[in-house]
């Protein structure tokens, strides 16, 4: 097993894996025995994945039947590549909550009938001796049909659905122990967000710099102290637009351009799973939920995600007094982790998407007072349980 300082992410260090679009149909050919027809890389932070459609042969005795849908494959970042219990440990996760009614995607066995195998992936079409390489843990899983949150207008109730369905999966972690967690953990956990000021070499303006060093210290003295108050569990860590899979609930009666509400179908991307506390899990649901609302006043945001989860579980006092903080601390993480990954490498701009309206927001949620961003929250919980 990997040390555990070697799962955590380094200042100056790059993880995200160096894959040529030209390797993926070879990689899915002799590792799946699947013949690639179409290839389309998607957005992530730190791995590399694709969504790829194949014919419909198989040479492969485990995958008898061609999804007509696709695949994902994902390559993970050469860090947590460098753990294969990480990844044993996630599959794990993810059956227990496949079996718990929450949809998942499904893994695929490759031509030895494994679940992931270690790979050498060159970095660059043309292979030399002097060519650069990495090994990084090579996986493929069923592509679940439907659209991700991202692509789709904002209505209160879809944040209503999504916060029961983060209840629900926090109410099927009950259940759910495996030893790997128990000592895991990695720098996008909130219980590490002091690290984030070893990154602040990639925000450039002061003010942003300052604000983001105000809120982790008010973060290690208001939420840390009371730790012991919070419900510990194994967390998603990362629901976000793109993580969430939706379809649209029928029937429904609405004017041209409004927005439709929507459910839930998956989940998808436990690679931030951690052992660490739910009232987080909430957190960065809201905070991330909060960046993406343009239809209306975005401190509403967590009203709504919190009454569709109070509808499945029940949270403390001090859970709902921590909130507010949590969200402000996930937003200056994820802020300063954006600006540093394209300080390092300015081709990834797909990490500065949520800098534009996250630096607003942040600023905004900060400086509304606690009470303020209560009685919002409160009075909108009242107004579902009412209904």
């Amino acid at each position: 097993m990997a040390d555990q300082n070697d799962m955590m992410q380094a200042v100056g260090e790059t993880i995200k894996p160096v894959v040529p679009m030209k390797h993926i149909p070879h990689i899915i050919k002799s590792l799946y025995g699947l013949t690639v027809e179409s290839c389309k890389e998607l957005d992530s932070y730190d791995d590399k994945n694709y969504h790829v459609i194949v014919t419909g042969q198989s040479e492969n005795p485990n995958i008898k039947h061609t999804e007509k849908d696709g695949y994902v494959l994902k390559i993970l970042n050469k860090m947590q590549s460098k753990n294969p219990l990480f990844v044993e440990a996630l599959h794990t996760l993810m059956n227990h909550v496949a079996k718990n009614g929450i949809s998942v995607p499904h893994i695929m066995k490759n031509l030895k009938g494994e679940n992931m195998s270690l790979e050498k992936i060159y970095h660059s079409e043309n292979i030399t001796d002097s060519t650069p390489f990495e090994f990084y843990i090579v996986r493929l899983f069923t592509y679940i049909p439907g659209e991700t949150f991202s692509a789709i207008p904002m209505h209160p109730k879809t944040l209503y659905n999504i916060g029961k369905v983060l209840g629900k999966f926090h109410d099927a972690m009950k259940g759910f122990h495996h030893k790997f967690f128990e000592s895991y953990t990695l720098l996008w956990s909130l219980t590490e967000v002091e690290r984030v000021k070893d990154f602040l070499i990639g925000v450039q303006d002061e003010n942003k710099k300052a604000l983001v060093t105000e809120i982790i210290d008010t973060f290690n003295k208001e939420v840390v102290p009371k730790y012991h108050k919070l419900t510990k569990s194994i967390i998603h860590g990362d629901v976000n637009e793109r993580n969430i899979i939706v379809q649209e609930i029928p029937g429904q009666k609405v004017t041209s351009g409004e927005p439709r509400v929507y459910d839930v179908s998956a989940l998808i991307d436990f690679n931030d799973a951690v052992s660490s506390y739910t009232a987080f899990d909430v957190a960065i649901c809201i905070a991330y939920m909060s960046i993406k609302c343009k239809e209306f006043d975005q401190r509403d945001v967590g009203g709504h995600v919190l009454a569709g989860y109070l509808s499945m579980r029940s949270m403390n006092d001090t859970e709902r007094e921590v909130l507010k903080v949590c969200v402000c601390a996930r937003l200056a993480q994820n802020l300063v982790m954006g600006a540093y990954t394209n300080y390092m490498n300015p081709s990834h701009v797909y990490v500065l998407n949520t800098a534009a309206r996250g630096w607003p927001l942040v600023s905004m949620m900060w400086e509304t007072p606690q009470h303020e961003i209560d009685d919002r929250w409160n009075n909108i919980i009242e107004e579902y349980e009412n209904l």
